[in-house]
């Protein structure tokens, strides 16, 4: 049975205003995303999201909650 995690993540702002998240190492490793990878937000509507990386028909998606 696989464990379900959960990060919170604080948004940062850059200089000109844009907003961020930086992701730390750890979850990247353990959802197996890399620099680059297109991630989608799914809104659960209950005041958290769903990230997963998007995928091609041929992988398995691995996703975790904000």
């Amino acid at each position: 049975m696989q464990t379900e995690k959960r990060w919170t993540l604080e948004v940062q702002k850059m200089e000109d205003g844009d907003e961020f998240i930086q992701f730390p190492e750890e979850l990247m490793n353990e959802v197996d995303w890399h620099e680059g990878d297109v991630i989608e937000w799914i809104d659960n509507k209950d005041g958290s999201w769903t990230l997963q990386k998007k995928l091609n028909e041929n992988q398995e998606n691995t996703e975790t909650k904000e």
